[in-house]
């Protein structure tokens, strides 16, 4: 798998950690992998795999009522669950649980984490599949969100699909590509990062509703694209609103 090195790559990574977990703007987003998807593959790309996150933010909880709702969610969403803590450290009340379900590997996850006498609660449902998983990954979303809003929340959701151009690209061949899947996302360019093999690209596209904020503009599209040494290929991926795993 393609892995950018580097301080420009840490430099890069740690900002878009930072603005994912930034307030974003509090919209309902509907899927968009199948979208992401077939953008990639028109751009000469193979599909390899999708990742969908959503968090949501549950407010400041006692610690019996943590575990409450991390059970309480569990049940609603058919998830099963083992309510044995599992603190990060003496703090932080962790209750989570991996699994795999038709071919996708799905995490929950609810965290309360201490502050002013209560738990600030978050829950997290992360889903990893390959390509053939898509449709699968996208009516669970659906099922998550819906569940979600009838409950008055909305969650923030990441989504990131991964690919392969099987011919390895110079920087400029790689900007040239993702300018084309901008062209295609009718996106408008923010910024641009690049190294001798990798090129990242931010920006705006109106096709959806969900951004963060980037230097006090609207941000919902991340592309990057990566000449891997290893192989004969350049990995390119694309998130929304911005990319939260490695590339």
């Amino acid at each position: 798998m393609g892995k950018w090195s580097g301080l420009p790559a840490l430099a890069l990574l740690l900002v878009a950690c930072a603005l994912y977990w930034m307030p974003a703007q509090a919209s309902e987003a509907k899927p968009v992998a199948s979208k992401l998807m077939q953008t990639l593959e028109d751009s000469g790309a193979t599909g390899v795999s999708i990742q969908v996150r959503a968090r949501v933010a549950m407010g400041a909880l006692r610690p019996e009522e943590v575990k409450e709702l991390a059970r309480t969610w569990a049940k609603k969403l058919e998830i099963p669950l083992s309510l044995d803590g599992e603190p990060q450290n003496s703090n932080v009340l962790l209750y989570r649980t991996t699994y795999m379900q038709n071919g996708v590997s799905m995490r929950y996850e609810v965290t309360g984490v201490p502050k002013n006498g209560s738990f600030d609660t978050y829950l997290v449902l992360q889903l990893s599949g390959s390509r053939d998983s898509l449709l699968y990954m996208e009516q669970i979303q659906e099922t998550f969100a819906k569940a979600l809003k009838n409950a008055d929340f909305i969650p923030q959701i990441s989504t990131c699909i991964r690919g392969l151009y099987n011919v390895k690209m110079s920087v400029d061949q790689q900007g040239g590509k993702i300018m084309s899947i901008f062209a295609t996302l009718q996106a408008t360019e923010l910024e641009r990062l690049q190294d001798e093999t990798v090129v990242s690209i931010s920006g705006y596209t109106p096709m959806w509703e969900p951004f963060i904020a980037l230097n006090g503009q609207k941000m919902n599209l991340q592309v990057a694209t990566h000449r891997d040494s290893g192989n004969a290929g350049t990995w390119v991926t694309i998130g929304t609103p911005i990319i939260t795993v490695e590339y």
